[in-house]
Order: C-alpha cells, then structure tokens, then sequence
C-alpha cells in the first residue's frame, strides 16, 4: 500500500515496540504475526502496521492472554484491541484446583524430575476427563514453556523436556481408548512440521469422544497423504500446524483428500484458509471443542458434494 511503505528495518521495529528480536521473528515465523516485504537483496522491511500488531499482541499479553490465542486475536481484529480480557478458548485462567496443578508440573519440569513429572500427570488425569486435563493444565504448561524461550533461552531445555515426558502419555491415550465408534478421523500433520503435541492432543479427545482414529503424525508429504486417504477412507482428516510457513505450503499443494472432510488446526492456520480446500474448516477453540469441529467439517463436506 502506497499509503504504509514497508521502511523498517526489524531492528528499528524492536526499538520501537521493545520486543526482543528473537521474539518478533518468533512471532513471525510461528504465528504470521507481521508480513514482511522483502527486498530484491533479500532484507526484510515492515510498515507500521506491522509496528500496530506488535504493539496490540503486547497489550493482550499484559492482559494474560497466551501468545498463540493472542496472536490469532490480533490479526482478526488488528486495529480494535484496547484492554480485553481473556475469554473461555483465548487464554482464560485456571480455576484454584488446575493453577496448583500447574505449578506442581512446572516445578517438576524445572526440576528436571521425570518422576515426579510423571506423578503429577497421573494426578492430572484421575482428576480430569482428557478434554479437561488438556485443556486447562497440560497445554497451558506446554505454551507457558515454548512462549517463554524466547525470553529466556535456558527454557529451552525445559521445553524439551516437558514435551518428551509429555508425548508418550499422550500416545498412550491413543491406545487405551481405541474408539469404537463408525466415524474414523485420519490425524496428520504437514510435512516440515516437526511438532505434534498439539496433533496428538486433539487426537486424544477425538478418541475419547468415540471417533476411530489413525495417527499418523508429523512430517507427512502431501503426496503420502492423498494415498493415505485413498487406502483408508477416513470421514474426517485432521491436520495440524504450528508454523505458518508449513501450513501456507500444505495449502499451497491442494491435496485430493476425496470424499473426506477437513478440519485445520493449530497456530499456522488462519480463519480465512477454510476457503483454500472445498469443505474445510478452521478449529478456533479450546481443544475440547475438537469433536464439534469434526461435525461441523461433515456437515460442511456434505454442503460442497
């Protein structure tokens, strides 16, 4: 836009905000916060719009919003934040009984303390339904961890940590409830995606809700996909992405997922990619909601048949 040149160079847009570079390309890479120009040599160069997603992310930060939920708020609604409160499914706080869990976890995982890790989890889940148990305790701590490394590099190992003691209690689920039900849903996410927690997450309350379930994880090319999809003729597939650029790829290729519905989730969708594959839908929820995006993705594959 002639109106809003993109001058700025990332290190100008820090100063300006005091956002930590690291952080702004973080934002970037994972949730497709700004949208750079690039020049012909390469380089980068924001406008102030950029600098007014930058500045509206901080607010809902301060606020007590996650940064993913934050992220998706901001650019839906760039020029309307002000002082907004979380709301149930964008960041809402603990209750008394999940923050005390929450912070036991933490402790352990800071720790380094596999065991008591462990411990807690267990906890976790004989107090909790899955949904519940995700929602409100193990997924805050998972993104209160990865958020956090981007301020704090020392985190990184913690995160490292937390989502390997994490996983194989996850997969564990997949196989404890095997989800007797007539509906199958095919869970996968994009190739160059390496992370899978939110996937396997949404995978466990899609069991627990009775769905038959194939996995089968990160790092799927489109075209092993399309041939998933021919040989097990799943009602549903379910892709994840955390990063931007791997959803904007997956896209990009226009898979032939047949007569299958489609349910997007994860930070690298948008709202508006519903559009790009006929009877898509976004999940724009707390992961508890997953099965009603499931119906709804039939219910819109149906329309488009």
């Amino acid at each position: 836009m002639t109106d809003d040149p993109a001058v700025l160079r990332i290190g100008e847009v820090s100063r300006r905000t005091g956002v930590a570079v690291p952080t702004l390309r973080a934002w970037e890479r994972r949730y497709g916060l700004l949208e750079p120009h690039r020049t012909d040599g390469g380089h980068r160069l924001y406008r102030e719009r950029d600098l007014q997603r930058v500045r509206s992310m901080q607010r809902l930060l301060e606020n007590g919003w996650s940064a993913a939920a934050a992220a998706r708020e901001v650019i839906r609604e760039p020029a309307t934040i002000t002082q907004r409160r979380p709301v149930a499914g964008n960041g809402r706080g603990p209750d008394g009984a999940s923050a005390a869990l929450i912070e036991r976890l933490e402790d352990a995982i800071a720790r380094f303390d596999g065991p008591a890790a462990e411990l807690t989890v267990d906890d976790i889940f004989a107090r909790f339904e899955i949904p519940r148990a995700l929602d409100e305790v193990l997924l805050p701590v998972l993104r209160n961890f990865g958020d956090g490394w981007q301020h704090d590099p020392r985190l990184i190992a913690r995160e490292h940590f937390a989502t390997n003691t994490l996983r194989p209690r996850l997969q564990r689920l997949l196989r404890a409830h095997p989800g007797g039900g007539r509906r199958s849903c095919l869970s996968v996410a994009p190739e160059g995606e390496e992370h899978d927690l939110g996937l396997l997450a949404a995978s466990a309350v899609s069991v627990d809700a009775g769905w038959r379930l194939h996995y089968l994880g990160p790092r799927m090319p489109s075209a092993a996909l399309e041939r998933s999809v021919a040989d097990l003729r799943p009602d549903v597939v379910l892709i994840g992405a955390l990063f931007r650029e791997h959803a904007e790829r997956f896209l990009a290729d226009r898979p032939d997922l047949g007569a299958a519905a489609v349910v997007l989730g994860g930070t690298g969708f948008l709202p508006d990619d519903a559009a790009a594959l006929p009877g898509a839908v976004v999940h724009d929820g707390p992961i508890s909601d997953i099965p009603a995006s499931l119906d709804r993705a039939i219910i819109a594959r149906g329309a488009v048949m």
